[in-house]
């Protein structure tokens, strides 16, 4: 093939990308919109919330709801990441738009905590400086938010930072388990489809994680094809079903053979209660596929690729 080249634009990359929460090395991205798929019993919500502990004790996310109408039955499970039973709601037409509410509220305390900081720090350059000069006004907006019993003010305070951790906005996170064929899977007007296409913008560009636990890839009343498409991380457990991992590799247009995606199954499945992941995101392309969480499985035809891309 000939090449001509020319000058026309010299596009320029963000520095940061938007609506990230930033991760250490070989976490998945954030936020997510994630499908784990397997059959009933095969380790989808143990992973789910191992995964989301680890995510809790880093800081990553703060505050999850639980979207099942098996919570009781699994609630030592959702112990592990912490969940209150307070933060499980039933699969009804407007769970999404309940707890979309909580999350609009949560938005509202953060907004006014950064206010708080801001007058805060203003204050205390007046108080470390006492001939500096503190007009009638600016004394009655210090009275109305509480810093007026000096030396006893205390420094403004957020919900998700305890012991001197450095606050950041609220990170958010939604599973659905056990809802296949549930009003919120079912029917358009509850809103699944399009939360979870604009889940990286709601709630004023804070964003939320989605896990979608499910027992059928693409079964009718289960996932929407928009949201398969959409997905950037699929947890593959045991299926027996040809027909659907077949569907499974056609969807996911994946750059490898069909054999080397029904081997890397294989290796991943041959561990009990094991799952291949498959990251539509990664940060390395080498870093695509997953055996369980500790160890990535790189088909040889995906290392020539990468390797013919840095040889060029």
């Amino acid at each position: 093939m000939q090449k001509l080249q020319t000058q026309f634009i010299d596009t320029k990359l963000p520095e940061k990308q938007a609506f990230a929460i930033d991760v250490p090395e070989d976490y998945p991205k954030l936020h997510t919109l994630s499908i784990v798929n397997g059959k009933r019993g095969g380790g989808k919500t143990v992973c789910t919330v191992n995964y989301l502990k680890k995510c809790r004790d880093e800081k990553l996310i703060d505050k999850i709801w639980v979207v099942t109408p098996t919570y009781h039955s699994n609630s030592e499970i959702w112990r592990i990441c912490y969940l209150e039973e307070k933060d499980c709601q039933q699969p009804s037409i407007n769970v999404l738009k309940n707890i979309l509410s909580e999350m609009e509220e949560i938005k509202e305390e953060w907004d006014e905590y950064v206010s708080q900081c801001i007058l805060y720090k203003e204050f205390l350059k007046y108080i470390e400086d006492p001939e500096h000069y503190i007009s009638e006004d600016k004394l009655l907006t210090f009275f109305k938010d509480g810093y007026s019993d000096v030396p006893y003010m205390e420094k403004p305070s957020w919900r998700f930072a305890e012991n001197g951790e450095e606050a950041h906005p609220p990170r958010f996170a939604i599973v659905l388990d056990d809802c296949l064929n549930s009003d919120v899977m079912r029917k358009p007007t509850a809103g699944l489809v399009n939360f979870c296409i604009r889940h990286r913008h709601v709630c004023g560009g804070l964003g939320c994680s989605v896990f979608m636990l499910t027992q059928s890839y693409c079964s009718r009343g289960g996932v929407d094809r928009a949201i398969r498409e959409n997905t950037t991380h699929l947890y593959l457990f045991r299926i027996c079903d040809q027909n659907q991992i077949k569907k499974i590799f056609e969807e996911c247009d994946l750059p490898i053979e069909f054999e080397e995606f029904e081997e890397m199954l294989k290796v991943a499945h041959a561990t009990p209660f094991n799952f291949l992941h498959i990251d539509f995101c990664p940060t390395d392309p080498l870093k695509k596929y997953r055996n369980g969480w500790n160890e990535f499985l790189v088909p040889i035809s995906l290392a020539a690729e990468v390797q013919a891309g840095i040889a060029e």
